[in-house]
């Protein structure tokens, strides 16, 4: 009997250490396979990441070929703005990117500028602007005041933490659920709008096609040569008693390869009911050094995002920045 006993436990302890083996060995082979997974989503995501780079190099070659072919005019009929988001193959993936002028939009950061000192308001041309594209824009779904909106801006961008007119300082957010202090500095991105009072999801939705930031930049100087049908908003909004129809005709009455000049954009505008134009001509140019791009690479089933603002001038391309993932 003893001896029986003896072999049947020792029966009993050999399946157990096989098990117990069997078991760590699906554990380990579990382990082998996720590290692996991982390795090679690493390896994939940084052959993205490469593809990426890749693009935003293309980019600044035709921004410096549109240059060195047209040094005084930026248009859209240039070789940077004609590549889209049209897919690009490359080996086991695809890869995408858009250039878009950032003077064709109002920068946000043209707001902390010297005021302008024959306003009654003491605020500057870009403030105005701001204000009055809140006002006309349609469907704003906003809780604030358009004025209250745009003065909320200029507080949050000067250096003070005086409350201007019917703004918010930090007072305001301080007060809040979750408080935080206004910037009282310049903006490095357009997302930082949504810590501002009054502009909720929906207010950033329709106020984001107009508007724009060029870091560390007040620069305000539109480019008429960009400038899309789309955005004709942003004329009328500089341009005394110019409608939003007369912008966008003014914008189809465009050459395909842009106004010559100044003088010429400013004589569809007078045709167009615009007044005052010699207030606002410094405000304009037909020329830019201010762009963004945004690139879309995929390698395999793994997609990576990148936006890069880049500086154009002297024949040279210069990247301001770069921001990984999501859109600036």
């Amino acid at each position: 009997m003893g001896y029986q006993s003896s072999r049947g436990a020792a029966i009993v302890i050999v399946l157990f250490m096989v098990a117990l083996a069997a078991i760590l060995a699906v554990e380990m082979s579990a382990n082998l396979m996720v590290q692996v997974q991982k390795s090679t989503n690493l390896q994939g995501h940084q052959q993205a990441k490469w593809y990426a780079y890749g693009a935003e190099e293309l980019a600044i070659k035709a921004l410096i070929q549109s240059k060195k072919d047209d040094p005084e005019k930026t248009t859209l009929d240039q070789i940077w703005a004609k590549q889209g988001d049209v897919p690009y193959p490359v080996d086991n993936g695809k890869l995408s990117g858009k250039i878009t002028d950032l003077q064709a939009c109002l920068n946000l950061n043209a707001l902390a500028a010297e005021p302008d000192i024959n306003s009654a308001n003491k605020t500057n041309p870009a403030h105005k602007a701001l204000f009055t594209l809140l006002e006309n824009i349609e469907d704003l779904s906003a809780n604030e005041s358009e004025e209250a909106m745009a003065d909320s801006v200029f507080d949050w961008l000067d250096a003070n933490s005086i409350t201007y007119r019917s703004g918010a300082e930090e007072g305001e957010y301080l007060s809040q659920k979750f408080p935080y202090l206004t910037a009282n500095s310049l903006f490095a991105s357009t997302s930082e709008l949504r810590l501002i009072k009054g502009f909720n999801p929906l207010v950033m939705e329709k106020i984001l096609p107009y508007v724009c930031v060029i870091p560390g930049s007040t620069l305000l100087s539109i480019n008429i040569n960009t400038l899309t049908p789309e955005q004709a908003l942003i004329l009328s909004a500089f341009i005394d008693e110019l409608s939003l129809s007369g912008a966008e005709a003014v914008i189809a009455a465009r050459p395909e390869a842009g106004f010559d000049s100044k003088e010429v954009f400013f004589e569809q505008v007078l045709q167009q009911g615009g007044k005052n134009i010699k207030a606002v001509e410094n405000l304009f140019s037909i020329n830019s050094e201010y762009f963004k791009l945004q690139t879309q690479a995929t390698f395999v089933d793994l997609r990576f995002s990148m936006t890069t603002l880049l500086y154009a001038n002297n024949g040279d391309v210069t990247i301001l920045a770069r921001k990984f993932g999501g859109v600036q």
